[in-house]
């Protein structure tokens, strides 16, 4: 959804995000200025505030706090009632809405109030499990007035009492530079306040961003042909710019030496530009030749065009830090942004976007989720989550065994990452309780609500608890349980926590014991879905399951065929050249473990100075065999008593340590005499 968030702008061009300072600078092309928009706009002021009993079925005012029972008449959420059991908020008037979960009321300052990403969805309030509206719930809304208001529910009910808060938020717009001849574009270093700009003249200037007139200007380059977008290589002092011409032309231009050099001639009227990192492609669009992206290599490679038929393409922008993905603006009269993938598989262009003000020309991302449109007459705020698969990593893994180094034979490999600090023995398989992890803030900011877990197309139905900090005095936790719902009948889905709670285990989606599997490779399906079930995106993954127990015996050692008994071990030989025999078993079902084999002489077992006979090694389903002469094991004593020990090691983990539970081990005593 489209929210203006400025108006009567004069025809916003280029646009840059500081981020340090949480503002979007941006150029003005009719009045030839710099301006700047705070996106947390400062001296809020309150509105109204107060408590009320919120009928069903009636619409409520956050400015004026009255309750009206029209739905057409004035108001910004509707306390609507459409069954004895279903009931929703429901934001009317053109008022947006969000729920902000089991927060503390007094904490949600108006900073917070303007971070949040609101829509036209109603907040579900069903008298059922289901409900998202439970006493002590706050949310917020965005007024029709464009003032924002928290609201808290005090006591759910039919009749719902509310405390509310109305801020009204201040101008956040101001003007730092004027006298500039229709600038197109402007780009920023990191430390936020050398710039460089643009101008549709020809021009190339150097801007203080503190002192941003065009009289204190520096001018670097002149005679460029209606220069458009521009990038800066900061490490190399380098900006590149294309120009609006047919044919046109990507310039280079030396911050330092003021030197001009062009790297690609005969494009159609470019107008938008983006460079790889590697400086090996520039992404350029052309509003002549049907509207196109075009990746164009800069080390004499072909070229690709992975976006076509697009509507007056304008600026472009990175969709996110991974570079796989950019935003482009179409102009009218489409009036849209869309989405372009870069990688792994270039040309997928999805339209992220709709409805934005006339003109738009480029885009800056807040964050994962927010975007900010500059458009000829206004400046347009919109959460890019409808329609946008979120972002792959999810599902973060099992304890501390990333997702990404489990093995297509469903075994942890961390040794793939030598510096990972949690390392476990290569190829080891899963067993015992499993923690599955989510990163649930980052699927709360990606418009994910519920995820369902599926184990070979079964849905999992766990229920677990963890800690949650106690909002009535933030001092101590208590305890929350975790349980699955349905939508729509279907099983097994869980809620993505709400930003704003604190948990023990913030990223824990599941606990799961794997001894109600099957052992072997079990196929996992992870499900991230909207608020109504609809699929956004899926991680596979095969997980290997082993609860199997190691094995481990030793027989009685014989001497000439002969055993030492277990009542007395001893155990009596003719001559030192005769060989003590023993077998032991260091077995695992499917060879999952390791094992050590120990014989030493003395009664207190292995100590510094007592020789023993070690043997370390993979386990077999066969018999091991140990065979020494007499003499080696006595050495100097003409009798001696002597222990065999055999120790198993499970390899299988639970993703935070080794199944030692799973071990086996067994120890004899024997003494060879005479």
């Amino acid at each position: 959804m489209v929210t203006k968030i400025l108006s009567n702008v004069n025809a916003a061009i280029g646009s840059r995000f500081l981020k340090n300072k949480n503002q979007v600078v941006f150029v003005e092309y009719t009045t030839g200025s710099i301006s700047l928009l705070n996106m947390v706009a400062p001296s809020p002021g309150i509105v109204s505030q107060g408590s009320i009993l919120l009928k069903g079925t009636w619409v409520f005012d956050c400015e004026t706090g009255a309750l009206d029972g029209n739905l057409n008449g004035p108001g910004d959420i509707w306390w609507e009632q459409i069954t004895a059991v279903n009931r929703q908020m429901r934001p009317v008037g053109g008022a947006t809405i969000v729920n902000l979960g089991m927060v503390d009321f007094a904490s949600v300052t108006p900073v917070i109030l303007q971070a949040q990403s609101y829509s036209s969805v109603p907040i579900p309030g069903n008298d059922d499990p289901s409900n998202q509206l439970k006493t002590g719930i706050v949310f917020a809304v965005r007024t029709n007035a464009g003032n924002l208001a928290k609201i808290k529910v005090v006591q759910y009910g039919y009749n719902m009492q509310i405390n509310w808060v109305t801020y009204k938020i201040a101008s956040s717009y101001q003007t730092i530079g004027t006298g500039y001849t229709n600038p197109e574009d402007i780009a920023v270093f990191a430390d936020e306040t050398t710039a460089y700009v643009t101008e549709r003249s020809g021009n190339l200037l150097k801007v203080n961003l503190a002192n941003a007139n065009r009289a204190a200007a520096m001018l670097i380059a002149s005679g460029l042909q209606a220069p458009q977008q521009l990038q800066i290589d900061e490490q190399h002092k380098q900006a590149y710019v294309v120009e609006f011409a047919n044919p046109g032309r990507l310039l280079q231009i030396d911050l330092t030496t003021f030197k001009v050099t062009p790297v690609l001639q005969g494009l159609n009227n470019a107008i938008g530009l983006l460079i790889s990192d590697d400086l090996a492609y520039a992404y350029i669009s052309e509003q002549s030749g049907g509207g196109k992206i075009t990746r164009y290599s800069l080390q004499g490679k072909a070229n690709l065009v992975i976006a076509s038929g697009l509507t007056n393409p304008f600026y472009l922008s990175w969709a996110d830090q991974t570079k796989t993905a950019l935003f482009v603006a179409e102009r009218d009269p489409a009036n849209r942004i869309s989405l372009v993938k870069t990688l792994p598989y270039p040309g997928s262009v999805q339209q992220v976007v709709t409805g934005t003000g006339a003109r738009p020309s480029s885009v800056v991302c807040i964050d994962a989720t927010k975007i900010v449109i500059s458009c000829d007459k206004e400046i347009d705020f919109a959460n890019i989550l409808a329609g946008v698969v979120p972002p792959t990593g999810l599902f973060k893994g099992i304890g501390l065994v990333p997702w990404n180094l489990i093995t297509s034979a469903g075994m942890a490999d961390t040794t793939q990452q030598t510096l990972y600090p949690y390392q476990f023995a290569k190829d080891s398989p899963f067993g015992g309780v499993l923690s599955l992890q989510v990163n649930h803030q980052l699927a709360s900011q990606s418009g994910v609500k519920n995820y369902r877990i599926l184990v070979d197309s079964a849905p999992r139905l766990e229920v677990w608890w963890d800690l949650q900090l106690n909002t009535a005095n933030g001092k101590y936790e208590i305890p929350v349980q975790f349980k699955p719902k349905d939508i729509n009948n279907v099983h097994g889905y869980y809620d993505i926590h709400q930003p704003g709670v604190w948990l023990m285990n913030s990223d824990l989606a599941m606990i799961l014991d794997s001894s109600l599997l099957s052992n072997g490779l079990r196929n996992f399906t992870i499900e991230f879905s909207d608020a109504a079930g609809t699929v956004l995106q899926q991680q596979l993954l095969k997980v290997l399951i082993d609860n199997n127990r190691c094995t481990a015996s030793i027989e009685m050692p014989t001497v000439n065929g002969v055993s030492a008994t277990t009542d007395c071990g001893m155990l009596k030989f003719l001559n030192k050249t005769q060989k003590v025999t023993t077998h032991y078993i260091a077995s695992h079902p499917n060879l999952f473990g390791s094992y050590s084999w120990r014989v030493g002489k003395g009664g207190k077992g292995p100590v510094p100075g007592v020789p023993e006979c070690v043997v370390d090694g993979l386990v077999s389903l066969s018999p091991f065999t140990f065979e020494k002469e007499v003499g080696a094991l006595l050495e100097l004593c003409p009798s001696a008593a002597f222990y065999a020990s055999v120790y198993v090691y499970a390899k299988a983990i639970n993703g935070y340590g080794r199944l030692s539970g799973y071990d086996a081990s067994c120890i004899i005593a024997f003494a060879l005499t005479p």
